[in-house]
Order: C-alpha cells, then sequence, then structure tokens
C-alpha cells in the first residue's frame, strides 16, 4: 500500500495510517502540538502543521443530487349530480 503516514507521539510511533486518517485526525482535533509525521519511505519526521502544509489536500467529493420530481397536477373534483 502506498502514502501510509507514521505518527510519533511522545517518542512512541504509530502507525501506519493513510493521508486521508491523518487528515480526519487533525479535521477532528485529535493531533497534538507536539506530534510529528513522516511518509513511510522517508526518514525524516516534520510537525504535523508542516506535514499538512505540503501534503496534497484531496479533490473534495462532489455528490450529484437527484432531479426533483415533476409536480403532480391537482387531482380533478369529482361533481354531484342532482337526482
Amino acid at each position: 500500500m502506498k502514502d501510509l503516514v507514521y505518527l510519533s507521539r511522545a517518542f512512541v510511533e504509530f502507525g501506519p495510517f493513510t493521508k486521508a486518517e491523518i487528515l480526519d485526525f487533525q479535521k477532528r482535533g485529535m493531533l497534538s502540538a507536539a506530534d510529528y509525521l513522516r511518509d513511510e519511505a522517508s526518514d525524516t519526521w516534520l510537525h504535523y502543521q508542516e506535514w499538512l502544509t505540503i501534503v496534497p489536500m484531496p479533490a473534495p467529493k462532489l455528490v450529484k443530487k437527484p432531479a426533483p420530481a415533476p409536480a403532480k397536477a391537482p387531482a380533478a373534483k369529482k361533481s354531484k349530480k342532482a337526482a
């Protein structure tokens, strides 16, 4: 698997995680000011905020909304016949 990232917190290494998981951790406030990250193919640890500035952000997923249903014509009222 490619694009894996390791997290170092208090000199303990965790991972591997996908880049999307790390971005999710950041979005949810789970990364600490003392956290460092490194890509799997690298030996260089970067502060997570620096890592976030160089990692390419994923393109947002576009969700197509279904077309609105056509409006229904009002039902014709039945007339009562006099007997």
